[in-house]
């Protein structure tokens, strides 16, 4: 019941803090907006392509020469168009003037000219051009052995245009900045419990209700407990409300997955008021603890790609904001349930320690 009492004491402090309410809600919330609306390309995969134009000239009456008239002009159309040159000498000049992203001069073989072409555009011409030589070389091929099947060749069948049907998968590595930012900003926000921990014995001592814990007929333990469930609510409540705000506003459909999500993230907090706790206990309540706190935060943001994206590799493993976000980007899009265990484990993990380490560290100096 004191557990109760001290945790509900916990709260209404909480809810006077100003600063709380800025910190844990507008301020991620105003970093999603603007950092997603700023980098929203950076993380588009759509790559519009520019109309194409390749010139080419036939030199000889051959069967390569005449494949490749008749492959051109099937071949073009909105997007790359073959156009056929008065003369090699126009279609150099073309691709020199930037009209043109080649030129195809057609002899015994195919001699193509280019000008530095992106990489999009080098893709797509060589693709064109190896489709054509393939087909020539299989045709070529079949009228040796069978001259009868010519026909066939020339008339190919055409499949519908439903014979190919693509499904997009949903992918980590595919994602909005929106949705990216919305799952780093609310790990940074629970490591923003670090405060929240070094306020919890902070605040009984700048208002001295630190004496009447001591002379209390409860245990150390109990006045520990109490407090921590006190800062856990509070960020719980937050956690909550950013989880369904990204939903609503930043696209992040948290989905099936929606539990499995918040115990990561949940676990994340637990480290971060252990740890907020802990920083206080040991340093003896020194105040430059909060600025060391904030620093921490900070640098943990940085290697977790809180701000800009730093991947999946070592650097996201050295934050725990990185290894969280990258776990609740393998649940929620790759469905790699797998991904949640090593952010869960490692946070409990280093809570304990903390927790433990924190309780013979006040038991020894019977102080906070």
């Amino acid at each position: 019941m004191m557990i109760f009492h001290i945790m509900l004491k916990a709260i209404k402090l909480t809810l006077r803090d100003k600063g709380f309410f800025l910190y844990m809600m507008i301020f991620p919330l105003a970093l999603i907006l603007v950092l997603g609306s700023v980098l929203q390309n950076a993380f588009s995969s759509d790559v519009e392509l520019d109309k194409m134009t390749v010139e080419y000239t036939v030199q000889k009456d051959n069967p390569l020469g005449k494949a490749f008239g008749s492959f051109a002009m099937k071949a073009s159309g909105k997007q790359v168009t073959f156009k056929k040159a008065d003369s090699a000498k126009s279609g150099k000049e073309a691709v020199d003037n930037g009209d043109a992203v080649g030129y195809v001069d057609v002899k015994d073989d195919l001699t193509v000219t280019t000008n530095s072409p992106s990489q999009i555009e080098k893709s797509v011409l060589d693709g064109y051009l190896n489709g054509f030589t393939s087909q020539y070389r299989l045709a070529s091929t079949i009228i040796k052995v069978d001259p009868t099947q010519a026909t066939v060749l020339q008339s190919p069948p055409k499949a519908s245009d439903t014979a190919i049907q693509v499904e997009e998968l949903a992918s980590g590595n595919d994602i909005s900045a929106f949705e990216y930012y919305a799952i780093a900003m609310i790990a940074m926000v629970m490591m923003f419990g670090i405060n929240s921990g070094i306020n919890v014995f902070r605040e009984e001592k700048v208002r001295h209700t630190d004496v009447r814990l001591f002379i209390a007929p409860i245990k150390k333990s109990t006045a520990i407990i109490g407090n921590f469930l006190g800062a856990i609510f509070m960020q719980t409540v937050s956690l909550i409300l950013l989880m369904v705000i990204s939903d609503l506003f930043f696209g992040v459909n948290w989905g099936e997955y929606s539990l499995v999500i918040f115990v990561i993230y949940f676990s994340l907090l637990f480290l971060s008021v252990a740890l907020g706790m802990a920083v206080d206990v040991f340093s003896n309540g020194n105040p430059a603890a909060n600025g060391a706190a904030s620093i921490m935060i900070q640098v943990f943001a940085f290697l977790g790609g809180a701000y800009f994206p730093t991947g999946d590799g070592l650097m996201s493993k050295l934050s725990p904001i990185g290894w969280v976000r990258v776990g609740v980007k393998d649940v929620l899009y790759n469905h790699d349930l797998a991904a949640a265990t090593f952010p869960i484990l490692t946070n409990l993990l280093i809570t304990g320690v903390l927790v433990v380490g924190m309780s013979l560290w006040i038991r020894r100096k019977e102080v906070y």
